[in-house]
């Protein structure tokens, strides 16, 4: 059920909870002050508890209150990223932000979106907790008829079209004495190596995927229901579907569904979850994934989303 601006004003502060754009992907917003709400974007996502939210805001200043002590080149970062997307993991005073929020750990996440429409809602509303408007581990929502999808045709969002990055946020966490990437998103560690001085390494443990400290670290997550099977040469010549770029052939017999250019990055990002999604809506059981292509640059994150997506044990492709 597609809403207006004023319309998501008025359900999100009778405590209700909404679909919004950002430039990455849709969120389902609640306010942070309306416990019951964030209680039921869990329940809606079949959410994990220990899975921590992050926290939208218009601007620095609506997180000032929360912060416990000043971090090292947080300033600079913020003011050359946002609004925009990078998530920046900050300590807190944690009686201000409620267990739920933040998984009972002692930080939350921020971010300021690159959207006008949200902006100006956060604006009226305040703080908004806003994860991906998605089935939890399914492939995020980069159009309003996804939530639809998801949710049903009388969930509220309100629309602004295409998704510009078509990624979630980069998500940034200071171990001391370094900055280090907690999930690679639509900002790649090239363009935060201006402001650090240096590129963030990728950081991610196995008790982290048990506990996350932030969004997008669980083991399997982005999944459509059909099975991805990555660049298996063994495998391509029986694809139902692949998945592929437009400048490469692939074997006849099969269906490619293509993510666009492989001189093209941002549009096989902004393309990526809607092929995705494509996959199960032409009820495929399984398609090969040509994951030919760069290593460097925003490529990374679209390896990671492809590796955490696709099935471990490629031994049965039938």
């Amino acid at each position: 059920m597609k809403i207006t601006v004023i319309e998501a004003i008025e359900r999100l502060t009778s405590g209700q909870v909404v679909s919004l754009p950002t430039e990455t992907v849709y969120g389902l917003a609640a306010c942070l002050n309306q416990p019951k709400a964030i209680e039921n974007i869990f329940k809606l996502k079949g959410r994990p508890l220990h899975n921590p939210l992050i926290i939208h805001v218009a601007n620095i200043q609506q997180i000032e209150d929360y912060l416990l002590h000043p971090v090292s080149l947080f300033d600079e970062l913020a003011s050359t990223f946002w609004p925009g997307p990078l998530t920046i993991i900050l300590p807190i005073q944690t009686l201000k932000i409620s267990e739920i929020v933040r998984a009972h750990l002692p930080s939350a996440a921020f971010r300021i979106p690159d959207q006008a429409d949200t902006l100006r809602i956060i604006k009226e509303v305040g703080p908004l907790v806003m994860p991906s408007a998605n089935i939890s581990g399914y492939p995020s929502a980069t159009m309003a008829d996804h939530v639809e999808k998801d949710f049903g045709v009388d969930f509220p969002v309100l629309d602004g079209g295409s998704c510009e990055k078509g990624l979630e946020s980069t998500i940034l966490y200071y171990l001391n004495p370094t900055w280090v990437i907690l999930r690679m998103g639509a900002l790649t560690g090239e363009s935060l190596e201006k402001v650090l001085g240096y590129r963030p390494e990728f950081f991610l443990t196995t008790e982290q995927q048990k506990k996350p400290l932030s969004p997008g670290q669980l083991l399997r997550h982005y999944s459509p229901h059909a099975r991805l099977i990555l660049g298996d040469p063994s495998a391509l010549e029986r694809a139902p579907f692949i998945v592929g770029f437009r400048e490469r052939s692939y074997p006849e017999k099969s269906r490619v569904l293509y993510l666009g250019s492989i001189n093209d990055v941002n549009e096989v990002a902004n393309n990526l979850y809607h092929i995705l999604r494509e996959l199960d809506i032409q009820k495929s059981s399984w398609a090969w994934v040509d994951i030919n292509f760069p290593t460097h640059g925003l490529w990374k994150t679209v390896s990671d989303r492809l590796t955490k997506a696709a099935d471990t044990e490629p031994d049965d492709f039938t």
